[in-house]
């Protein structure tokens, strides 16, 4: 017999599955991460529910063209790439783009949705 807070809790982790799809332009040099972990032309990546996500990207040559971000289905970039700094998905040089905190409240609040708890 299950008592209630076995019933209430939620599994977070491994929730959120996040695709990054690159594209390279004159053979670039670059670096290309999401929270720390590096990023490769195309790769998929699981974290936590609740984990802030931060994509960064520092280069020295060439051009790395942000093809694709979807997070559990929802594409992210190159949708709101004005949310990035500098507010494109064509990067020549660093690079930032950054969901403070838990994913579904903050794309709630981008698309207009409204507020989720």
């Amino acid at each position: 017999m299950k008592n209630f807070y076995e019933i209430t809790v939620i599994d977070i982790d491994n929730q959120l599955e996040v695709e990054v799809e690159l594209i390279e332009h004159h053979s670039p040099t670059y670096t290309f991460t999401v929270n720390d972990l590096p990023i490769v032309s195309k790769i998929k990546f699981a974290f936590c529910l609740l984990d802030e996500l931060h994509f960064h990207c520092i280069i020295s040559k060439g051009a790395v063209e942000v093809a694709k971000i979807i997070i559990n289905g929802n594409e992210v970039l190159p949708i709101h790439q004005h949310l990035a700094d500098p507010p494109t998905n064509w990067i020549t040089s660093n690079w930032d783009f950054k969901i403070p905190g838990p994913f579904y409240p903050w794309y709630h609040a981008i698309t207009g949705q409204g507020w989720t708890a």
